[in-house]
């Protein structure tokens, strides 16, 4: 059970650590290639690109975990302290839509011969890989708003 627990606490920020650290290094070593070698990394590019959008969509999980995306509060602030918590059910029953929308799409247009049929220029890689991040962070994402609407369904007060 620890270890589940520590996964729930963690597992968004550790992927992202790790591929922040991907871009921070594969971005050096392009540097230190070009300028000091007079010769850079074909691929490195674009894999720093592929590593960058996989981080942006794991990022936006982990943002929802940490409860820190940017909020419009105006409606929020008018009412009365009873009514935020349906106000804030509301807003995740609607993000969540919103979200699993998302994925359906996204694995939709995954699913298409043209998409499946595509590879990186450099790399070779699957097109589809790459397009998996946005189903894959909407699923997380999903997921920490899930938890998060069921601490407010509870009456929990602790942060998203």
């Amino acid at each position: 059970m620890n270890t589940l627990k520590w996964l729930d606490a963690n597992f968004e920020r550790l992927l992202v650590a790790l591929l922040l650290a991907g871009i921070v290094l594969l971005i050096t070593a392009n540097v230190v290639m070009r300028y000091v070698l007079n010769a850079s990394l074909a691929w490195g590019e674009e894999l720093t690109l592929w590593i960058f959008v996989w981080f942006v969509w794991l990022s936006v999980s982990y943002a929802f975990q940490k409860g820190a995306h940017v909020r419009i509060t105006i409606l929020r602030d008018l009412v009365s302290d009873k009514h935020k918590r349906y106000l804030d059910i509301l807003v995740d029953i609607l993000v969540m839509g919103f979200l699993i929308v998302l994925i359906v799409e996204c694995l939709t247009l995954m699913s298409q011969p043209f998409v499946q049929s595509q590879t990186s220029v450099v790399l070779g890689l699957p097109i589809p890989i790459l397009y998996a991040s946005a189903p894959v962070g909407a699923a997380l994402s999903t997921f920490r708003i899930f938890q998060h609407l069921l601490r407010t369904l509870r009456g929990d007060q602790k942060p998203a």
